[in-house]
């Protein structure tokens, strides 16, 4: 079975991870098959070692128009990878001319949209409107402030909880020490600027007598993935992006989350309405059993 899950990804590592983590979820399931992240992304790198990735230029609207997008790089790449299901991760519209002449099954996979004018895209030559119908299924990964009747799953994490690190171990490979300090984690993946800020905000707990470790997916300055090592550590600074957000909730953590603006993700709806969003089983192992019964 081929399976490709498309992204676009310009908006930080987190989608890219989120394929990473259907990909686990495959292999820990021992399905055969081959997962492709297909994706416009700086961090397809993340995907090295966990599964194959495709990336492609980002295009403009017309490239993706009824007239033109038989030329799109977008088009020529699932034709060349020609998939059994594709899992679409948000970017409904740059596939909306055409995902109804794919043969494949088709997911829409749903994460938080906080304003449905992400449904109803204005552009140049017309109006876009998302047609479910499009798709043999649409799944939400997390409670969402809008209802488009999704099968509703849990959120979608990296590693299952058996799966990182011993404390002891992940203790030795940061080179920690679990008896001098109170271990603190600050990680953050959010935007150019933002990381800097958050980290001078936090400054002072060096001081409190928490030994710090910093992170992040820019530039290589981070240890990836993160969440292996959280047994390491007695409080977490994170963002309150998807992926930071449930795996520390999944996780039981201690933390602090810094939301921040989006375009259409309301994080501080999320930190305020799902701390207590508590779950087992791995949104990712369920994805997978949906794939398998189409």
């Amino acid at each position: 079975m081929k399976i490709v899950y498309y992204t676009s990804g310009i908006t930080g590592s987190g989608r890219v991870v989120r394929g990473i983590a259907i990909a686990n979820a495959f292999k820990r399931k021992k399905v055969p098959c081959t997962l492709t992240i297909l994706h416009s992304s700086p961090y397809g790198f993340l995907a090295d070692g966990f599964a194959d990735q495709v990336e492609i230029p980002l295009e403009d609207e017309h490239a993706h128009s009824k007239s033109s997008f038989e030329s799109s790089d977008l088009y020529r790449a699932l034709a060349r990878l020609d998939p059994d299901v594709l899992i679409v991760d948000l970017v409904w519209f740059t596939l909306h001319n055409f995902i109804g002449d794919l043969r494949c099954k088709k997911i829409f996979l749903l994460t938080q949209i906080a304003d449905p004018r992400f449904f109803t895209l204005k552009l140049s030559d017309g109006v876009l409107r998302f047609t479910p119908e499009h798709y043999d299924l649409s799944v939400q990964a997390e409670p969402l402030p809008v209802d488009i009747g999704a099968r509703a799953v849990n959120p979608i994490i990296l590693r299952n909880r058996n799966e990182i690190l011993p404390r002891d171990r992940a203790l030795a490979e940061l080179g920690l020490d679990g008896n001098a300090a109170m271990n603190c984690l600050f990680a953050y993946n959010g935007e150019p600027g933002e990381y800097e800020t958050i980290k001078e905000k936090y400054a002072h707990l060096e001081d409190a007598g928490y030994r710090m470790l910093y992170s992040t997916n820019y530039a290589g300055r981070g240890h990836f993935p993160i969440v292996d090592y959280f047994n390491a550590f007695d409080f977490i600074i994170s963002g309150a992006g998807y992926n930071a957000f449930w795996e520390i909730i999944y996780f039981d953590k201690e933390a602090a989350f810094e939301p921040m603006p989006r375009r259409f993700e309301n994080q501080s709806w999320r930190v305020g309405n799902c701390q207590e969003h508590y779950f087992d089983e791995n949104g990712a192992d369920q994805l997978v059993d949906i794939v398998l019964g189409l």
